[in-house]
């Protein structure tokens, strides 16, 4: 099964190397993948930046194993990611939902700033 998904990320690379952690390498290299992956694991699985994940939480397109209170680490499972990780489709919807997600916050960012550099307040009142 990971050697599917090496040979497609192999043939991605056209030659050039990404740079990718130590760990990162460890994880793709894996004969097989632990039962249960946490947010760095599924970041790497998904090509994500490890703060999109809980973006994907937030959104419903990815689910953590049982019901963690917010603050606890997230487990998710391998057999779910390596599923997302296959499917076009989900992987685009994934995809869309994060430059959605940045894209919304960049905004909200250059809004904020641009509230302050003209004088006005960040509450609407002045």
């Amino acid at each position: 099964m990971n050697h599917d998904i090496n040979e497609v990320l192999a043939a991605k690379s056209n030659s050039k190397p990404e740079l990718i952690s130590a760990q990162a390498k460890e994880l793709l290299n894996l004969r097989r993948l632990p039962a249960m992956l946490n947010i760095q694991q599924t970041a790497v699985l998904l090509g994500l930046a490890e703060h999109d994940i809980p973006v994907l939480i937030n959104l419903g397109l990815l689910k953590p194993l049982g019901d963690p209170p917010p603050n606890a680490v997230k487990y998710f499972a391998s057999i779910q990611v390596l599923e997302l990780a296959g499917e076009l489709s989900r992987l685009c919807k994934i995809r869309n939902a994060v430059y959605e997600y940045w894209r919304g916050k960049n905004a909200a960012k250059s809004r904020n700033m641009h509230r302050i550099s003209t004088g006005g307040s960040r509450n609407g009142h002045h």
